[in-house]
């Protein structure tokens, strides 16, 4: 299955045409075609702040060199196997399955005919900025496993999602926030890496800091919270954020600001403003995910947005015989 269909960048035969493309988007690199053929190169690509995913494949079997890696990239195997040269360590990868390639560390790779890849490029400071504020200290530098790991495709789904779609959450700055800092945190969540142990064991903390983190969502619901982010600006890690917040609201910090932004939707619809929607509404404050959304509004005011907006419009519900 080809993804990104939507975004297509680049369609070559020419070797040259096909580096500058791939160089221009990802990195500096070389390929070299194993045959005499022409290629088939394909190239899809979107960025989403520091984020770049691609769709690439080259139509027959290249070997690859990569040099100044600048930033943290993760290549999931669509289709096909690949094989990559750390030094003298050899790491074979076939479909459903992703190789992580670092900072300042050449690979070279052979991709197989039939390989085809989506190719996710991090922006180095961004995602060291976001594993510093889980633990609620400095990290310099994140040491990704470079084995093949499987579980990229879940964390990619609501990007691919997004950008495969009709994209709605790009015309909202705060859900499009929201999407790259859930995509950012998933990686580091979920991918094997050095300090992975260190970021899911628990702490513990006082209220203090839950009631200053209480005090932002309530303040700025505007901005694009996540967890990491709150659990910065009140200088505690992620794992004792989320400790306190249960044992001192009850409730995630997720789901305490995500309360607090369904009051926001629903002082906009109750005011009913000529053209206003309840989609509109709900991307305004962030909701990447509608069905969720509806969900969420219905449970917590008894009834759909849709309504809301309707009685706000001057509409009243007809009385019940007898009542």
């Amino acid at each position: 299955m080809e993804r990104l269909a939507r975004h297509r960048l680049a369609r070559t035969t020419r070797v040259d045409e096909a580096e500058d493309a791939v160089s221009r988007v990802f990195l500096p690199h070389r390929i070299t075609p194993d045959s005499g053929k022409p290629l088939d190169m394909r190239l899809n690509a979107v960025r989403l702040g520091s984020v770049t995913a691609g769709y690439l494949a080259y139509g027959q079997t290249v070997d690859m060199l990569t040099h100044d890696l600048t930033a943290y990239h993760f290549d999931l195997l669509v289709t096909g196997r690949s094989r990559s040269m750390f030094g003298r360590r050899v790491v074979d990868a076939e479909a459903g399955e992703m190789v992580p390639y670092l900072p300042g560390e050449p690979a070279s790779i052979v991709w197989d005919a039939g390989c085809a890849q989506v190719c996710l490029m991090v922006d180095r400071q961004p995602l060291e900025r976001r594993l510093s504020a889980l633990l609620g200290r400095q990290v310099d530098r994140i040491r990704f496993e470079t084995v093949p790991q499987r579980g990229l495709l879940s964390v990619l789904a609501p990007f691919l999602q997004e950008f495969e779609g009709p994209g709605l959450l790009r015309r909202h700055p705060l859900a499009a926030s929201t999407l790259e800092q859930l995509l950012l945190d998933g990686l580091l969540l979920s991918l094997r890496h050095d300090l992975r142990d260190e970021v899911q064991r628990q702490h513990h903390i006082p209220p203090g800091p839950v009631r200053r983190a209480v005090e932002l969502l309530e303040e700025r619901p505007d901005e694009p919270w996540t967890t990491t982010s709150l659990a910065a600006a009140v200088s505690v890690s992620v794992r004792a954020l989320q400790a306190g917040f249960r044992r001192h609201a009850g409730v995630a910090p997720a789901t305490y600001l995500r309360n607090v932004r369904l009051d926001r939707v629903h002082d906009v619809l109750s005011a009913g403003a000529p053209g206003q929607t309840v989609t509109d509404a709900a991307l305004s404050w962030g909701f990447v995910h509608l069905g969720r959304f509806a969900g969420a509004y219905r449970e917590r005011f008894g009834e759909p947005p849709s309504r809301t907006l309707w009685r706000s419009r001057g509409h009243r519900p007809v009385p019940c015989a007898g009542s």
